[in-house]
């Protein structure tokens, strides 16, 4: 029988540690670019403005670096994939994918002190 793992113990440390970086920078530049997208829809379905109009494949782009970027911390800080499937609903939220990196990175941080 094989011994359970807790998300506690990180194996590659260094490699986690590259990974909450990127998530880290992805989560931040997928809020900014849900704004975006929040006034790209005012402006075409408010105003009837198509100007950016080339934004949504972009921030499809962006929002699917972005679920990778959670798929790989996932792996690595050996999380379920319940989880990793919340924090990329979640980041569907404007403003929460803020709240997801500040916790995620409290949570993950000191495992790679340890």
């Amino acid at each position: 029988m094989m011994p359970s793992v807790t998300t506690s113990e990180i194996r590659d440390k260094a490699g986690t540690a590259r990974a909450l970086s990127w998530f880290k920078v992805m989560a931040i530049v997928a809020g900014l670019a849900m704004f975006v997208l929040i006034a790209e829809m005012v402006l075409k379905y408010g105003f009837e403005n198509d100007v950016l109009s080339w934004w949504s494949p972009v921030h499809g782009v962006i929002f699917m670096v972005f679920v990778f970027t959670v798929w790989n911390l996932g792996l690595k800080a050996r999380w379920g994939f319940g989880k990793m499937v919340a924090i990329v609903i979640g980041a569907c939220i404007p403003l929460v994918a803020f709240v997801i990196e500040r916790k995620v990175a409290a949570e993950v941080e000191p495992q790679l002190a340890r």
